[in-house]
């Protein structure tokens, strides 16, 4: 789905009063993830903002969700932002490189200076973190089909797996990608690396941005099946192709 422009203003808006009330302080404020694109879907997405400050402290958090509060529209859902001083960000790069290549590859500055897009993460710090969360998602498939929660409850879990496991599958591919692949792209470009038929995972990311309607009961189980199948074989092509 694509963002109207009115979305986009309602965002910089937001960002520009963080921005007034922090002041000097506020280094950047930048939104990243879906809703600094065009396929930004605010009744299935939140919005993500990355806030770099000088410092960070006590009253400036305070001040931060107080102004969330005030100025955030109705219609759109921001999440909790992230608030990072310039040296977190830089030593970021070892500790959670899969998520900052992520934001850095899809953001969108609101106010202030771009300190992401110099920021460059070593290929094997990536590849090392993707490798063991991908396997940390496995062992939770496999728990939710241990302790089968209720409907609405494995809707959830699922939704949010599969925003987990796009961003792995692009870090574990990163090298081999054609270009910056996603959505049905990046599923497409998945499938022909590592011969995996994928058919669960793009449902799930229709699924999850409203493009079909959930499954309930017997076909939830099946749906599930299906997503443990096609995560196992994903980590099985991982293991027997590890860089060497």
């Amino acid at each position: 789905m694509s963002a109207a422009p009115d979305l986009h203003r309602k965002i910089d808006h937001v960002g520009a009063a963080l921005a007034q009330a922090l002041g000097a302080r506020a280094l950047c404020v930048a939104v990243y993830g879906s809703a600094a694109g065009d396929d930004f879907s605010p009744a299935h997405s939140d919005v993500n903002l990355l806030l770099v400050l000088d410092e960070v402290t006590f009253a400036d958090l305070r001040l931060i969700g107080v102004t969330l509060a005030r100025e955030a529209p109705q219609d759109l859902t921001f999440a909790t932002p992230l608030v990072v001083t310039p040296g977190f960000l830089r030593d970021a790069r070892d500790s959670f490189p899969v998520e900052l290549d992520d934001i850095r590859e899809r953001h969108r500055v609101l106010a202030g200076t771009d300190l992401l897009a110099g920021i460059r993460v070593p290929e094997e710090r990536r590849r090392e973190q993707a490798e063991r969360e991908a396997r940390g998602k496995l062992l939770h498939l496999r728990a939710l089909v241990v302790h089968r929660p209720p409907d609405p409850e494995l809707r959830r879990a699922l939704a949010s797996l599969e925003a987990v496991l796009v961003v792995i599958e692009r870090a574990l591919l990163h090298a081999q990608l054609a270009g910056r692949a996603r959505g049905r792209a990046l599923f497409d470009e998945v499938q022909r690396i590592t011969r995996v038929p994928l058919r669960a995972l793009p449902l799930l990311d229709d699924l999850r941005h409203g493009r079909a309607g959930w499954p309930a009961g017997a076909d939830m189980d099946d749906l599930l099946a299906r997503v443990l199948l096609e995560v196992e074989a994903l980590v099985r092509f991982v293991d027997g192709h590890r860089a060497r």
